[in-house]
């Protein structure tokens, strides 16, 4: 409330315009607290007396953003305007808004109407009755349905994390988690939950964690409820060591097999006879031919048939007679 106060007391501090009349703040009203889908006054009023350029301005800034950068819901100068995107739910207590009360009411309440509303009076005649407000609506609403989600790998020995977030929610939700059909109690140190954020933290996870776990969300204004099925399995440690172990086999067998082969080969190899220009020591030396000796008893040969057949020839020729 503090704060509020000193805001208040900012508002009230005269400033001085042109060194003679004073402009002082319309009234301004404590924070502002309703449900949603129920309707809100917003309390403005002024004490000067409407005159010619009188003007009333409604203005409102979202949670987050300044309020200088505050959009224009309502504008009276004589004539009323209003912004379409309200559809209608913005109306003034009392219109025309010329005496003395410029308040507004907010009907079918949504979460998007949570914020800073900013109330202007403007009086050029009486510099003294003009303005500004500030009134902060809050919309208090019940936890939206929650979301639910497993984050990790659900397998024995492993760690996860369950996660319940509802979008929407005022005042905050507190989440809190429970497991159905708790048949085996669970250590306590193996499971950290925060109803803050709404996470539960599972570690060392074994069979007896498996089931279904239900997170709520409430708040004084009701409740919400999700839920997250947890499978835990062995296939994951289980699987990994069967496969190296199998690798390991498939890569020691195939080492074997190529081994064997190799002693098998050499032995096979060393026990066939030797081929080719290689000389065993009990073989019979082959024969040796002179070539010289050769080549004279080939003339020789051929010498002697030429002797022959010329004496042939030289008896079977007839003798030529009558030639002088």
């Amino acid at each position: 409330m503090a704060p509020f106060l000193n805001l208040l007391t900012f508002w009230i501090l005269p400033v001085y315009f042109e060194g003679a009349l004073s402009r002082q703040a319309v009234f301004v009203d404590s924070p502002i607290y309703t449900k949603m889908g129920d309707s809100a006054t917003l309390p403005c009023t002024y004490s000067t007396t409407p005159a010619r350029g009188f003007t009333l301005e409604w203005r409102f800034a979202a949670p987050g953003s300044d309020a200088v950068q505050a959009e224009r819901v309502l504008y009276f100068d004589g004539t009323l305007y209003q912004v379409t995107s309200w559809g209608g739910r913005m109306q003034l207590l009392h219109s025309p808004p010329t005496g003395g009360t410029a308040s507004i009411r907010i009907v079918d309440i949504r979460p998007s109407d949570t914020g800073l509303y900013i109330c202007e009076i403007t009086n050029p005649s009486d510099w003294s009755g003009s303005g500004t407000g500030l009134i902060n609506l809050t919309v208090l609403m019940p936890p939206s349905t929650p979301v639910c989600k497993l984050n990790g790998n659900p397998s024995v020995g492993q760690d996860i994390t369950l996660t319940c977030k509802a979008t929407q929610g005022l005042p905050q939700p507190i989440y809190t988690w429970t497991k159905e059909k708790l048949q085996r109690l669970l250590p306590a140190s193996s499971m950290v939950q925060d109803q803050r954020t709404g996470t539960l933290f599972l570690q060392n996870l074994s069979s007896p964690f498996s089931g279904t776990y239900t997170c709520q969300a409430s708040n004084e204004l009701g409740q919400a409820s999700c839920r997250v099925n947890v499978s835990v399995s062995y296939t994951s440690t289980a699987g990994v060591i069967a496969g190296a172990i199998m690798g390991t086999f498939l890569i020691l067998l195939i080492l074997g097999a190529v081994g064997v082969y190799f002693l098998w080969y050499r032995k096979k190899k060393s026990k066939n006879p030797q081929t080719g220009n290689e000389i065993r020591e009990d073989d019979t030396a082959p024969a040796f031919y002179a070539p010289r000796q050769k080549h004279e008893d080939t003339s020789s040969q051929l010498l002697n048939h030429h002797t022959e057949r010329h004496e042939t020839s030289s008896l079977s020729s007839p003798k030529l007679s009558g030639f002088v």
